[in-house]
């Protein structure tokens, strides 16, 4: 980083100069081809880590540019043969125990392994193939309500997670809504899970997507509440159906020192959202006394391997 001060018709302007630099050592380069290839490396890591100093090529960065460039590359052709499986991880009334949802995660079976969300989520996220992947989620859902509403399955509602990436697209709300309606999917069986947006400008744009689902009776809510840089913003401008708070917020159970402090904050982020009329969703609970503790404080709705582990459509089906 370099500020100068720049004097220009009695006046002096201050200008902030900066610069990502990815830089690469000369030891055991054979051609000139290997030298752009590390210092181009670098410098997409340096991209990605927003480092203000230089970030040297490194074996490591070569191995994961790579597995990143192979992610982005397959994506489309595995999308086309239905290579991304969804399984459903079930959400429970705090209050009688019973299944009131499910939240559909999606995981990739391709040559031979079957990839987990962080191992790929976040490289479609960059690169924004996300969006597509979030649209084929929500399509396989549909197919599936469908064929157990056909069969006199009664089903519970199921959330979609939708990628920040959507917020620039206007034409988000029709185009769930059409996908929805094409597969003659009742409204109210539906959920879309929206992560709460690092951009004070984009809860404009997303209050507006939320309003025009709600009107069509289909709920929102708001994912990994608490992890954001602007929550209070996006409550006050959002008009949204459930709450859903990050399970980092979760007080541990054993004694520790600002274990009274987690309290208090977790409490009143429920506190709040039940007064502003939004039910209260906490994932990732584990065992008895984090149930026992989060029903007594007031949470409407419990996911995690205390109830259930992310299960197969049969297993979803039997679970129904």
């Amino acid at each position: 980083d370099m500020e100068t001060t720049y004097h220009y018709e009695n006046e002096f302007r201050k200008f902030h100069f900066s610069a990502t630099i990815g830089a690469a050592k000369l030891f055991d380069v054979k051609d000139a081809g290997d030298v752009m290839t590390r210092i181009s490396i670098a410098y997409q890591v340096a991209r990605q880590l927003e480092k203000n100093e230089p970030v040297f090529f490194s074996e490591d960065f070569y191995a994961d540019i790579m597995r990143q460039k192979e992610i982005i590359a397959r994506f489309q052709r595995s999308l086309e043969m239905q290579e991304f499986v969804i399984y459903y991880q079930p959400k429970v009334n705090a209050e009688d125990k019973s299944l009131c949802g499910a939240e559909a995660l999606v995981r990739w079976n391709t040559q031979g392994r079957m990839l987990f969300p962080g191992e790929f989520i976040p490289i479609l996220e960059k690169d924004g193939s996300i969006c597509r992947l979030d649209f084929y989620v929500l399509e396989r859902t549909c197919e599936l309500l469908r064929e157990c509403m056909a069969t006199g399955l009664k089903m519970p509602r199921i959330s979609i997670n939708f990628s920040r990436k959507h917020i620039g697209n206007p034409d988000l709300a029709r185009e769930i809504i059409s996908i929805i309606d094409k597969h003659k999917v009742p409204h109210q069986f539906i959920e879309i899970e929206l992560t709460e947006s690092e951009d004070f400008k984009d809860y404009v744009v997303m209050a507006e997507m939320i309003r025009q689902l709600k009107e069509q009776g289909i709920s929102t809510s708001i994912d990994d509440f608490g992890t954001g840089y602007s929550s209070l913003n996006m409550l006050k401008m959002t008009t949204i159906d459930l709450l859903k708070i990050d399970r980092s917020f979760i007080p541990r159970e054993e004694d520790y020192p600002n274990k009274k402090k987690d309290c208090i904050m977790f409490e009143n982020i429920a506190n709040l959202a039940k007064s502003l009329g939004y039910k209260v969703v906490v994932e990732g609970v584990e065992t008895q006394n984090q149930f026992d503790y989060l029903k007594a404080v007031g949470c409407d709705i419990v996911q995690g391997y205390f109830f259930d582990q992310p299960l197969s459509v049969d297993k979803l089906l039997k679970r129904v």
